[in-house]
């Protein structure tokens, strides 16, 4: 995917064009048969930990394949995505709409880094292999940090080779000393994904 870079606040800004058109629908095609393992691994792992009535936010939900999942494991629960592009809401909310579960998994058109959200609006945000993609990390964990609720919890899960090599650092600086993990995902795993917890 093209993207510009620039140097910003001494670590690197990256503007990254959202997929669109046929891009779009060619993603979505593919996560659904070669990402559902990851879905289902990391939709276990939010699950596991979420309150009963739970709200979810999806950053960078793409098809919102993640939404399914979790709609799945927690019927109680009410799970909204988000995403830059507008043709993946598109197809996200047909892929939910489909599913028959439109009232309670929904997508929108926004960036990690401008959540259309009040402050404590949900009890866990979770991203699978959007961190890459951020257009710049430390607004964007401030943003999902200040949506989560006390007691929430952030996940990150993404490629080990493209993770930002900064975001730990900025983890750290935006959450409490210790509130910071690496939760091990198995082997083969995790010799090419991580995964990062921080609790609110």
């Amino acid at each position: 995917m093209a993207h510009d870079s620039a140097d910003r606040h001494g670590g690197h800004h990256h503007k990254r064009r959202p997929f669109v058109d046929r891009h779009a629908a060619t993603y979505g095609r593919f996560s659904g048969l070669a990402l559902r393992w990851l879905y289902r691994l990391a939709a276990a792992r939010v699950a596991a930990e979420l309150p009963n009535g739970g709200q979810v936010l999806d950053v960078g939900t793409g098809p919102g394949r993640l939404l399914l999942e979790l709609a799945r494991r927690r019927p109680d629960a009410h799970v909204v995505g988000v995403d830059p592009s507008a043709d993946m809401v598109r197809i996200a909310n047909g892929h939910l709409q489909a599913a028959g579960i439109t009232r309670q998994a929904e997508a929108r058109s926004a960036g990690a880094e401008d959540l259309p959200f009040p402050d404590g609006a949900f009890d866990a945000v979770v991203s699978t292999l959007s961190a890459h993609h951020w257009a710049d990390i430390a607004p964007a964990v401030a943003e999902q940090s200040r949506v989560l609720r006390p007691g929430g919890t952030l996940w990150v899960f993404d490629l080990r080779g493209r993770s930002p090599a900064q975001l730990t650092e900025v983890l750290r600086s935006s959450f409490a000393e210790g509130a910071v993990t690496h939760p091990r995902l198995g082997f083969p795993r995790d010799l090419f994904l991580v995964c990062h917890r921080a609790l609110k």
